[in-house]
């Protein structure tokens, strides 16, 4: 028998959580659904409208965002051009000055994308050599649409396995394309992807770079189901955790927004502080399934950044904001 549970989402015309919509889910045990705190108390398990942030201005007002609004002036007329101009050039001469030049100009990306970084697990960072026990793929939970820009400055060659949408994104679809090896896919034609997966791993030395719940989430509460196809290619993996502790009044991403909104409110906000670290390697176990082994990573990155592996698809998050938007 399905069953089903009531989805919850934000209203912006009357500030109030409202049902919208039963939607079928997968059913989890009570080992999964219910945590017993030290204290006794039961934990409730993370809704699907939790791993979402619903606006950009974080709520409710205070003193900070007094202070980002008299940071406004100075960022929009001088840091913001600044920066766009700075990372058209770089991006720009990327297309043709040889990689070996543009490997020593990647600390403008400190300033360019308001980088601010720390390492950890860098000797779990695969080895250029490729043998069979070298980790082929990188797979990371997904914070923001400029999460592989910290990875670039530890490993600059990696392929990218990106929407095909950004493609068609102008200078952004042609610098991925060209200078970031980037394997361009659409998520709904899954044989393909692996199909193209494959074939651009077998004629390359270098680690496939991927987002396996498929679209971003705040990375307060949890994370989206893991997508199993690069789990079946039986290759080792290094799992990354990316955290990021931001002290601005304002969001970098929320539900229903663009690539374009994101990046003008990355590009205007003074800097973002990230944290990434590479887990040791991890290997499909004998007899295990690409959907047990893409669960067994995402439970180990989540239970590393203390958030709560879900069970949602990236195809439920597409449901909640198409019925958020119909309800407003």
């Amino acid at each position: 028998m399905e069953s089903f549970k009531y989805i919850l989402t934000y209203s912006y015309n009357n500030n109030k959580i409202e049902t919208i919509k039963k939607m079928p889910v997968v059913r989890r045990s009570k080992t999964e659904q219910q945590e017993v705190l030290d204290d006794g108390a039961e934990k409730k398990p993370v809704q699907l409208k939790d791993l979402f942030n619903y606006g950009r201005w974080k709520r409710p007002f205070t003193l900070k965002h007094l202070l980002f609004a008299l940071y406004l002036p100075f960022g929009l007329i001088l840091l913001w051009p600044l920066r766009f101009i700075v990372n058209l050039m770089y991006f720009s001469s990327s297309l043709f000055l040889p990689k070996s030049v543009i490997s020593k100009l990647k600390f403008l990306l400190y300033f360019t994308m308001g980088l601010n970084v720390s390492f950890k697990g860098l000797e779990n960072v695969p080895e250029k050599t490729v043998t069979k026990d070298t980790a082929r793929i990188l797979v990371c939970n997904h914070l923001t649409d400029f999460d592989p820009y910290p990875v670039f400055l530890i490993i600059q060659d990696v392929h990218c396995l990106v929407a095909a949408h950004i493609e068609k994104v102008p200078i952004v679809g042609t610098v991925y394309k060209k200078v970031m090896n980037t394997i361009f896919v659409d998520a709904t034609q899954k044989d393909k992807v692996k199909d193209d997966v494959r074939a651009s791993l077998s004629k390359s030395s270098l680690p496939l770079l991927i987002y396996p719940e498929g679209g971003l989430t705040s990375g307060k509460t949890g994370m989206m189901m893991f997508q199993k196809f690069v789990f079946g290619l039986n290759l080792p993996i290094v799992p990354m955790a990316m955290k990021m502790s931001n002290p601005w009044p304002v969001e970098i991403d929320y539900l229903g927004s663009s690539w374009f909104k994101n990046f003008f409110w990355w590009m205007l906000i003074p800097y973002h502080n990230i944290e990434l670290e590479f887990l040791p390697k991890v290997s499909i176990r004998p007899g295990e399934q690409d959907f047990e082994f893409a669960s067994r990573v995402q439970t180990l990155i989540a239970n590393h950044l203390g958030i709560e592996p879900t069970s949602y698809p990236y195809a439920q998050k597409k449901e909640l904001a198409k019925q958020l938007f119909s309800k407003n």
